[in-house]
């Protein structure tokens, strides 16, 4: 009998678009934190940088959060590698603990807060469409307002969470389409959204502290009263949304050498933390061309360094997965990281083949004729 022929692994490719935006705002996560090791907190750069950078982050994240089963699956892997690395950290610090997170990874434990809440508004908008997304939105804003007010900071990242679920919202009520890149219609209006924000973006830079823009703390911790905090905080709503706006114009929707880079952001985000000491050791006068090349080169590294934690070719057998380099190393980032509700950053939604027996994600050097889906169609 003739050996069964079997199929060429189809490879999965998430639109460029969309990876392109991820690799741009994670190099100013970077660069960001590196400014912070340079002494270089509170500059025009900077406070542009925090003003629009991680609201845009939560916006791509929300447009993923589409379905309440991809929901609850994303909180669970975000909390499980929250746990695993704030853990460990406790372990080795006792001055750190599970409740408050350490500095970067507050992202992650807003991210099960918020998937949880984007599974809650999936069942409602599921059952009461129309006027419930307008409702919604300005709900959420409210209490991203009202919650300076309250003694939350930096407990469970709450602060965070409130602050900034309104793009969370805005991303998962956003069309997937977008992921393919605007078209030349939408970015006019994106265009002309980032300058009607222009004013706003003017004065949040002159009149708001650079630590405002973390959204971790309450109006009583930069002496504001509570109607000069809410119309700052208001201002940086639309500030963010205006160069955010700017940034999905401007971006391009061509695959590009590094575009693959984007298309796995998370253990780029993890670790990158780990090189920043090394800008006070060796690079301490270090201009902002430089910690620009820092940030880039230190994200290409770790990409390249971890690309194998979560390949492009992973072939799974059944429910498990091996690789071959990474596996004996990291047994239990693989297990936390690998598994079909990987964290954004990672394969948020792979659409899989079956061919031979074994199950093939799509990878990284095709375009995928279908973007945002997961295995069932999102939104």
């Amino acid at each position: 009998m003739k050996r069964e022929r079997r199929m060429r692994p189809v490879i999965k490719q998430r639109a460029a678009y969309l990876c392109n935006v991820k690799l741009f705002l994670l190099v100013l996560v970077v660069l960001g934190h590196s400014m912070e090791q340079t002494g270089m907190k509170g500059n025009l750069l900077y406070r542009l940088i925090y003003l629009f950078h991680m609201p845009l982050f939560a916006f791509v994240s929300g447009l993923h959060l589409k379905t309440v089963k991809f929901c609850l699956r994303q909180a669970k892997t975000a909390l499980l590698i929250y746990l695993l690395i704030q853990g460990g950290l406790v372990l080795l610090d006792r001055s750190q603990t599970l409740t408050t997170p350490y500095w970067h990874l507050w992202y992650l434990l807003s991210l099960c807060w918020w998937s949880l809440l984007c599974g809650g508004c999936a069942v409602l908008l599921e059952h009461r469409p129309g006027c419930w997304d307008v409702i919604l939105l300005i709900t959420s804003v409210a209490a991203a307002l009202g919650c300076g007010l309250l003694p939350m900071g930096r407990f469970l990242s709450l602060s965070r969470t409130v602050v900034f679920f309104p793009y969370v919202l805005m991303g998962m009520r956003c069309p997937v389409g977008l992921q393919d890149g605007p078209n030349r219609r939408t970015r006019r209006r994106l265009l002309a959204v980032s300058l009607l924000g222009a004013l706003p973006v003017c004065i949040v830079l002159r009149e708001a502290p650079y630590a405002f823009l973390y959204q971790a703390e309450g109006y009583h911790s930069y002496r504001m009263a509570p109607v000069e905090g809410m119309l700052l905080r208001l201002l940086c709503f639309a500030a963010a949304i205006s160069l955010g706006a700017l940034v999905l114009a401007l971006i391009p929707a061509k695959r590009f050498p590094l575009t693959k880079v984007g298309g796995d952001t998370l253990p780029t985000y993890l670790l990158h933390v780990c090189f920043l000491p090394l800008l006070k050791t060796f690079w301490p006068g270090a201009g902002i061309g430089g910690l620009g090349l820092f940030s880039a080169a230190v994200v290409c590294l770790l990409w390249e360094l971890f690309r194998w934690v979560r390949p492009p070719y992973a072939v799974v057998q059944e429910r498990n997965v091996t690789f071959p380099l990474t596996k004996p190393w990291f047994p239990l980032i693989i297990k936390a990281s690998t598994g079909q509700g990987a964290l954004q950053g990672g394969n948020d939604h792979v659409r899989t083949h079956w061919s031979g027996g074994a199950q093939y994600e799509r990878d990284e050097n095709q375009p995928d004729p279908e973007p945002g889906w997961d295995g069932e169609r999102q939104g």
